[in-house]
């Protein structure tokens, strides 16, 4: 049971750092907002606590531009 919640606190923290790129990108697609950054890591974040979710968002919006 450790295992599994050590794999889930990895894959959170590597998620929550795909997600403050990908945050980074959708505010520069929609216009340069530090609002919008904000609201975009709260999203970006509460993504992140499913696992997978995350990575499936990173790699949903890689080449937004």
């Amino acid at each position: 049971m450790g295992f599994i919640i050590f794999l889930w606190y990895i894959l959170y923290f590597v998620q929550l750092l795909l997600g403050y790129g990908t945050a980074y990108r959708l505010t520069r697609a929609g216009g340069d907002n530090g609002v919008a950054l904000f609201g975009w890591m709260i999203v970006t974040a509460l993504v992140a606590l499913i696992p997978g979710a995350g990575i499936w968002m990173w790699y949903k919006y890689r080449l937004h531009t």
